[in-house]
């Protein structure tokens, strides 16, 4: 596991999150430049704190598992990750006061999709990078 590369994985996804998320939270009150600038401010630190060492975890296990089909591992890597985001937003939602109240709000709903989103982000931001590095690599 590369931490450099999961740390780098990390700041892209904050910006690419928080721009994908800009331009569907627009409306006629609040714009896109209000949206991008509050969405990094909540993003960064659930994706450091919640999503960096989530996806590191997942990682450990989906390597643990060996798989040798590579579509297998993707759909569970993929897979893998969104239910990360879940649980990531989920505990965030927990670690904010909602308490076991937090299966009744839908606005729990919504953040834990905007979990998965940004797990989705991540995951592939993260196989982006992985593949750019070994291509790199082997130039060298």
């Amino acid at each position: 596991m590369n931490l450099g590369r999961k740390l780098l994985t990390s700041l892209l996804t904050i910006i690419m999150f928080s721009l994908a998320a800009s331009l569907v939270s627009m409306s006629e009150i609040y714009d896109f430049g209000f949206y991008i600038a509050v969405y990094p401010i909540y993003a960064a630190p659930l994706i450091f704190l919640i999503g960096l060492p989530l996806s590191i975890l997942v990682d450990f296990l989906v390597n643990k598992i060996r798989i040798t089909n590579h579509v297998l591992y993707l759909i569970i890597k993929l897979m893998s990750y969104a239910c990360a985001g879940f649980v990531g937003m989920y505990i965030f939602c927990l670690i904010m006061g909602a308490g076991i109240d937090v299966l009744m709000y839908k606005e729990t709903i919504i953040l834990t999709l905007f979990g998965v989103f940004a797990a989705m982000i991540f995951v592939l931001v993260d196989l982006g990078l992985e593949a750019l590095f070994k291509a790199r690599k082997k130039q060298l």
